[in-house]
């Protein structure tokens, strides 16, 4: 994709809200911050002439990278709660192939 060439798709941000996914989740997918996402979200409004509500787009916008250190990784709360975890959650964590960690709730 050409600098500067956006990745809006109305299709795919209609289904992913449809699908009830949060802001962050839906950052995830167009692999852009929340500043995007409110225009890609404003230009499916515009386009649809309907209203959309996305879970987290009221909330502070929590990026940047988890890092590994000697007391192992950390991953902020808020991260945590935009994909949906609970305090009190357990999980199981696996490594499905090299590079890439998943925490699923117990």
């Amino acid at each position: 994709m050409a600098r500067g060439e956006s990745k809006f798709d109305a299709v795919k941000l209609r289904d992913l809200i449809k699908e009830g996914k949060n802001a962050q989740q839906i950052m995830d997918a167009f692999g852009v911050k929340k500043p995007q996402l409110k225009t890609y979200l404003a230009k499916l409004i515009q386009l649809d002439e309907q209203f959309y509500k996305i879970v987290g787009m009221e909330e502070r916008a929590v990026g940047g990278a988890s890092k590994f250190g000697k007391n192992g990784i950390h991953l902020s709360a808020a991260l945590l709660t935009n994909y949906g975890f609970s305090q009190g959650d357990e999980f199981k964590v696996s490594c499905l192939e090299e590079g890439k960690i998943v925490l699923e709730k117990k």
